[in-house]
């Protein structure tokens, strides 16, 4: 387990940077607030910690390195689900980090519920993992850096009449082409993954999932707290939800919360 990341300078530095021409009091408070929490966290009061940590989350920062952080601080506490919770959350703002993904792993394994995904085509898996490498935004960066590129080869074939720079330029507009096509894909399905497609952690300890969404629905099967489930539909206090091996069931709303 990877206890503490290693970017809270930076994570402070960018809370007082945004907020460097509102002349507003709020970026002090989080600044304070963040600098306690490490405090106390590193002294072991995990309690203290995730208070302190929440406060900066409903000063309406959004952070990795803060989620990140608040959930080990739930996990330290003995709050596997909670825990969990905020990992994801920490991970679906960078996809690709090592130590959060570590520590997502590590908690799955303590959970009672151990699912198996129903089985991909390779092909269908090689794809969503490279959509999942960066977010929605990052890949609609990259496209914007690929056409720009693709402007300035086309731009060089066509001015430029040195043999060697003209077929370096076309070489390098099929390349940009392509990975502008697959960025743009990718942003758009990383964008509407968790529009579409919503998640959620059991909250309650022990959960009976029925037929119906009602109390007097037929018990299908029994599921434990931390388990990451997909939302497939709603109604009144009830949802839906889909298991990783593809079974469905109905829950009362509390007794999930949406990553």
């Amino acid at each position: 387990m990877h206890t503490f990341i290693k970017s809270q300078f930076y994570f402070i530095f960018f809370i007082i940077l945004s907020f460097s021409l509102s002349g507003n009091s709020i970026e002090d408070s989080a600044v304070i607030y963040m600098q306690q929490a490490n405090v106390a966290y590193q002294s072991n009061d995990f309690k203290d910690a995730i208070e302190l940590y929440t406060k900066v989350v409903d000063l309406q920062y959004e952070s990795a390195i803060l989620y990140y952080n608040l959930g080990n601080a739930y996990f330290k506490s003995g709050d596997n689900a909670r825990a969990l919770l905020w990992l994801e959350r920490a991970c679906r703002l960078a996809p690709s980090n090592e130590d959060i993904i570590h520590n997502i792993s590590f908690i799955q394994q303590k959970l009672i519920d151990r699912i198996e995904q129903l089985p991909e085509l390779f092909i269908v898996k090689w794809w969503n993992n490279c959509s999942k490498l960066l977010t929605g935004n990052q890949w609609a960066v990259c496209s914007i850096v690929a056409c720009t590129l693709l402007v300035l080869c086309l731009l060089f074939i066509l001015l430029i009449r040195i043999p060697w720079i003209r077929s370096l330029s076309v070489f390098i507009t099929v390349l940009a082409l392509f990975f502008a096509i697959f960025s743009i894909i990718f942003s758009k399905k990383e964008s509407s993954r968790y529009v579409q497609h919503p998640e959620g952690i059991v909250m309650g300890y022990v959960v009976n999932v029925k037929s119906t969404p009602t109390e007097k629905g037929s018990d299908l099967f029994v599921i434990h707290a931390g388990l990451k489930v997909g939302i497939t539909d709603r109604l009144n206090e009830w949802v839906e939800i889909r298991l990783p091996n593809g079974e469905k069931g109905w829950i009362q709303a509390s007794l999930l919360e949406e990553i």
